[in-house]
């Protein structure tokens, strides 16, 4: 049975509502999503969404509305993201079927705004995304006397680095120094009178200074003498044989729930990649009393031949090398086994995963397994600065990606337009 997760310092608000899946009542706590919801609910099958045109399934996977593979429909709205949408009581949501979708014709995508104009906001500042980047800009904004907001299309500020717990729960204390920061930062932006907009969905990006949003139901224009974009980055990962089977999801995905929401993923959990986000997770999970069966880390274990890369990346993050280091000294604290230069190669199963199969120098080994948490690295997200025509850049790392080219101050090569954070250089 999936569960929630063991704390001391975190416990449910216990405010409890129903909804019902497929048919069946589940029961859930007031404010988290419904892949939460169903991920707590600990039924085989609950976590598993839409329905392909092959008949396949599709289960959680980005965590971050990047995706869309756990799409549902909601009291009768197709294209609604679980890991987006919160649950309320008495909702009607299945899992999205294609198929039953085309025959029942067009659906509404949202609820229709309140106002049939929209509503125009004039403001110095716009800021897209509410992550560490967007906040430190708006009180570095607000305390130079401008007017600020800031936007974010999910329905809690921090972004992925300062997920902040949800609605769901309460902290008796903040459980540890990236949950403090990140609730210290909220707090100030709040204190100087920025406002925070959430579930805020840019559609339409006509130029700088006019940004089209729907928040809530509300259609607003806004028209900002300068637009601050600071998305952040997406998870990606290398694709392999059955990686989109249900239980296979990306280590940002996983931790959303384990962070924001208290709820493990699975009972027996793979994590699989490179770099400390893979580590983090695994020390979280299981100090919440779930069984991590291994860590598989692609990169070959540190050591003098690797002296060159671990120079860099002590030059380059130091905090980050050292939480890396108190990370595995917790996992073999824990037993938890964390085998080096292995790398996932498939996965089976049916309905969800069972087992993956990974490559360790010369050989090949299987692990039993209920979900597989994959993480490689990120990439950042530029749609917006790349629709309003900004210069980037190609980086030759990993798969590759485009970076959105800024000068020292922040300014892209569009009038009016400036960026940070991970959006134009990965820092993670």
């Amino acid at each position: 049975m999936f569960m929630r997760l063991e704390s001391s310092t975190i416990v449910p608000t216990e405010r409890t509502v129903a909804f019902d899946y497929d048919g069946e009542r589940v029961s859930a706590l007031e404010g988290e999503t419904i892949a939460a919801a169903l991920a707590a609910a600990g039924r085989a099958g609950r976590d598993i969404y839409r329905h392909t045109r092959t008949g396949n399934r599709r289960g959680l996977y980005c965590g971050m509305g990047s995706c869309y593979e756990c799409l549902v429909s909601v009291d009768g709205r197709q294209g609604q993201r679980a890991c987006m949408t919160k649950v309320a009581d008495g909702m009607s949501v299945f899992a999205q079927d294609s198929e039953h979708a085309r025959a029942s014709g067009l659906t509404p995508l949202a609820s229709e705004p309140v106002a049939a104009a929209p509503r125009e906001i004039v403001i110095d500042l716009l800021v897209v995304g509410a992550g560490p980047a967007g906040l430190a800009a708006a009180c570095a904004a607000r305390s130079r006397g401008a007017s600020v907001i800031v936007i974010d299309d999910r329905s809690m500020a921090g972004g992925q680095f300062f997920k902040q717990i949800a609605p769901s729960h309460r902290c008796e204390r903040q459980p540890d120094r990236q949950f403090e920061q990140g609730a210290a930062l909220i707090r100030r932006v709040r204190s100087m009178g920025v406002a925070i907009v959430p579930d805020a969905m840019v559609w339409g990006v006509f130029g700088p200074h006019e940004i089209g949003v729907i928040a809530t139901g509300e259609a607003l224009l806004y028209r900002p003498r300068q637009l601050m974009l600071t998305p952040g980055a997406y998870e990606y990962t290398a694709p392999f044989p059955s990686w989109t089977l249900p239980g296979v999801t990306t280590t940002g995905g996983a931790q959303t729930l384990a962070r924001a929401y208290r709820v493990a993923p699975g009972e027996r959990i793979v994590i699989a990649g490179n770099g400390p986000l893979n580590l983090q997770l695994a020390v979280e999970l299981q100090a919440g009393g779930v069984n991590v069966v291994a860590v598989l880390e692609s990169a070959p274990r540190p050591g003098l031949a690797q002296w060159r890369p671990v120079l860099s990346a002590l030059r380059e993050a130091p905090g980050l090398i050292a939480d890396g280091l108190a990370y595995l000294a917790k996992l073999r604290a824990a037993r938890v086994p964390v085998l080096w230069d292995a790398r996932v190669i498939a996965a089976e199963g049916h309905p969800r995963v069972e087992r993956i199969t990974y490559v360790r120098g010369s050989g090949t080994a299987t692990l039993d397994c209920d979900t597989l948490c994959v993480g490689y690295g990120f990439a950042p997200a530029t749609d917006i600065a790349r629709a309003l025509g900004c210069d980037h850049s190609f980086v030759d790392r990993n798969v590759g990606y485009l970076t959105t080219d800024i000068d020292a101050d922040g300014r892209t090569s569009v009038p009016g337009v400036l960026a940070a954070g991970d959006g134009t250089r990965i820092g993670g």
